[in-house]
């Protein structure tokens, strides 16, 4: 299972997106992929990844997802994703 621990979520106005950034567990992210939103221990929403900032700090991945979500993600909270079916 892949997991995105949040630290951080940055909003921009001009764009349809929030960024969050956090520690990445599991395999790499990729554009498209489909995430749900764990905050508290409950599954929260469902999340795409719209875009991956390829610049951040060291050892933190920042993803780009729906704007709408900016409520269901907070400090603390999860994106987990399945493993992929082979």
């Amino acid at each position: 299972m892949t997991r995105l621990v949040v630290e951080a979520v940055h909003r921009i106005p001009s764009r349809p997106w929030i960024f969050v950034t956090g520690r990445l567990e599991g395999e790499a992210l990729h554009i498209g992929d489909e995430m749900t939103v764990v905050c508290h221990d409950l599954d929260v929403a469902a999340a795409v990844v719209r875009s991956i900032e390829l610049h951040g700090p060291p050892g933190r991945t920042t993803i780009a997802v729906d704007a709408e979500l900016a409520d269901a993600l907070q400090e603390g909270a999860v994106l987990t994703r399945p493993p992929a079916s082979v």
